[in-house]
């Protein structure tokens, strides 16, 4: 959903925990994009609850947005992403090969769903073009690009499964304030070096791909460029 942002708002993405509740704020200049986290089958109940007690529970989660969740009108103006994450067993047919979301899909952890697609389009781009270049058909290339791709999406899927298990399921579960912070969390607090290593993952993935096509090659040489 979309709440309006006021240039007195932090500028900071945020994500807030309180009672068994979770609300990620994304800063989008004007707008704050936000995400609801709840358990699977629950959209029901609350839309049961009506309209007025989710806003409430929104200003209780987020305070600063205090007055504004009124923008929300109807249950129209919020969209309910069921979350899955897996992926295909093989990737590719004759003529067809698939990447991104279509081979794999992603939790919104991180949002690194789009990091992994651009990914993949380079790594399908660097095996791909020059065989495509030559007039040969790609056919007997295409698994090469899972065999390259596979591996970090199931990394990735895999730390976005252990969060999902050991931090956003038992933040959902309990209604009681968090006390303390879970050890991982804690951790990453008090040790701002360790922050490093969640930044990398989510900004560079376990493989990154660098384009080698031989346009990027051709453009790059300065004798070349008009």
């Amino acid at each position: 959903m979309r709440v309006s942002r006021l240039p007195t708002d932090p500028e900071q993405t945020l994500g807030r925990f309180r009672a068994g509740k979770l609300l990620v704020t994304l800063n989008r200049g004007d707008y704050w994009q936000c995400a609801y986290v709840i358990s699977k089958g629950g959209f029901a109940a609350i839309q049961k609850n009506g309209l007025p007690a989710f806003r409430h529970d929104l200003e209780t989660v987020a305070p600063v947005l205090q007055g504004r969740t009124i923008e929300l009108k109807d249950w129209n103006d919020i969209k309910l992403l069921s979350v899955a994450v897996d992926r295909l067993r093989h990737w590719s047919r004759s003529g067809l090969l698939c990447i991104g979301d279509s081979a794999h899909a992603m939790s919104p952890i991180g949002g690194v769903g789009i990091n992994l697609a651009i990914q993949d389009a380079v790594a399908a781009a660097n095996i791909l073009v020059p065989i495509l270049s030559t007039g040969a058909s790609a056919d007997p290339h295409l698994q090469k690009v899972q065999a390259r791709r596979e591996f970090p999406t199931r990394m990735t899927q895999a730390v976005q499964i252990l969060a999902h298990k050991h931090f956003i399921g038992p933040a959902l579960a309990t209604k009681a304030p968090l006390k303390r912070l879970p050890l991982p969390l804690f951790l990453l607090k008090h040790f701002p070096i360790l922050r490093r290593i969640p930044a990398r993952m989510v900004g560079l993935g376990f493989r990154p791909e660098h384009i080698h096509t031989p346009d990027t090659h051709q453009h790059s040489n300065p004798s070349t460029r008009k």
